[in-house]
Order: C-alpha cells, then structure tokens, then sequence
C-alpha cells in the first residue's frame, strides 16, 4: 500500500512538472508583455523609476522560473502583479491630468504605450476617448483608433460612427452640444477663475462672469447653489465647484 502510494505520488509529482513550463509561462505573459509597453512611456517622470524596478523585478521572476521554484515563483508573480497595478494607478493620474490641464501631447505620448489595462475602468475610458475625439485633428494615435473602432457601444450612445471622420462634423450637434448659457462666478484676485477663463476662451465656449463681491445676480447665484468658493460655474443644470476641464468638457 506504501508502495503504492509513493509510486502515485510521484507519478503526480512528474505530471505537474510536465506542465510547469506552460501553465508559469501563461500566468507570466501578461505581465511579461506589460513590462514591454511601459519601456515606450515618456522618460524621466514621476513613474519612471517604479517601472524600472519592475523591469529588474519581472527579470527576477524569469530567472525564479528557470530554477523550478513553484512557491517562489508565485511569490514573484504576485508581487509583481501588485506593483502593475501601482504603475497603472500612476498613468491614470497622469492622463487625468495631462487632459484637466489640456497637455494633449503629453496625452498622446502616455496612451502611445498602448497598455490595455489603463481602460478597464469605464468613466476613465470614456473621459479618454471624449478628449481624444476632440483633439484628434491635432494628432493621430494609432492605438487609440483601433480600440474606439472595436467600441461599438460608442456608436450607439454617441448616435455617429465615431471611428470614422464624420465625428468630427457631427460631434457638436449631438453629444457635445452646447447649452444657451455658460456662467462663471468669480472674484478679484482668484487664480483659478482665470485658469478657467482662459480654457473657456481657448476652446471657444461662451461665458457670462458675474463677481460674487460686487455683483447682485452673482452673490445671488452663488447663494442659489450653494457655493463655497469660486470658480463655480453652472452650466446647463450642472455645477461645477471648482476648475475642472474635465468636468467643464463634460457638461458640455
């Protein structure tokens, strides 16, 4: 019976050995291939030095898998699983900021890396795609293309075939039409009042600005909704509570 049982265990020892290599091979890959698309992100930036770090790490844990250490190996999986997520957290941040501040280059130059897992979230998906729509006749992202083509529910809620140049005609009488009215409320000496002045002017959003300080209808609206620092700024039905290009775009 002994015998018995030591001959099946090692029979199950060899078989799991026997698959080691592909099964390890599969659950690396993607990890792997992730470690590839962040060598194309822009150098010398906030995240530049966690991504090196997961190159010598996702190094580590191809050298671990060539030594046969399963528990190990593991090991260096999840860790580096975690530290994926980290970067990727990082790059949302920074697109997310690249697009509140209008750096469209450096927008372009972070989705040229063309990593998938950035787009999992569908707000930060659509808060990409909606910027890239707008700016594209600037430049060109291949990637960016591709993906907003496979995306037929963009089709449907944008009521135009968005992967074809006719977006560009027919964005501003559908989803990205603008209401009667944009209002800003401001006062002396707020720099963000004039960061947001300045964004409207250059996209070519008409505004009216009231002063909360000396302005009837401004301290009036102000009170309406309930503000609690300037910029506000009301925009159809929506209030915007503080400068957010993303935000004003949104409403849009």
């Amino acid at each position: 019976m002994k015998r018995l049982f030591l001959f099946l265990f090692c029979a199950g020892l060899l078989q799991a050995n026997t698959l080691y290599p592909e099964l390890f091979a599969q659950l690396g890959t993607p990890l792997y291939e992730a470690d590839k698309k962040f060598s194309k992100l822009p150098k010398d930036q906030s995240y530049s030095a966690t991504v090196k770090q997961y190159h010598s790490k996702q190094l580590k844990a191809l050298q671990t898998y060539s030594g046969g250490d399963k528990q190990a190996y593991f090991k260096e999986l999840r860790s580096l699983s975690k530290m994926h997520d980290s970067i990727i957290s990082m790059l949302k941040r920074e697109m997310v900021n690249a697009i509140e501040n209008d750096r469209f280059d450096d927008f372009i130059a972070l989705s040229a890396a063309g990593l998938d897992s950035l787009y999992q979230q569908e707000s930060f998906k659509k808060l990409n795609y909606d910027y890239y729509l707008a700016n594209r006749q600037k430049t060109e992202s291949p990637y960016l293309e591709e993906r907003i083509k496979s995306e037929k529910s963009y089709q449907k809620l944008y009521g135009v075939d968005i992967s074809s140049r006719s977006y560009q005609a027919s964005s501003s009488s559908t989803h990205h039409k603008r209401p009667s009215k944009v209002i800003l409320l401001s006062r002396p000496g707020c720099g963000y009042c004039v960061k947001a002045k300045d964004f409207m002017r250059s996209r070519g959003i008409g505004f009216t600005e009231y002063n909360i300080l000396s302005s009837s209808k401004g301290k009036r609206l102000f009170n309406k909704h309930r503000g609690t620092g300037v910029p506000l700024i009301i925009i159809g039905d929506q209030v915007i509570k503080g400068f957010s290009t993303s935000a004003i775009l949104e409403a849009l």
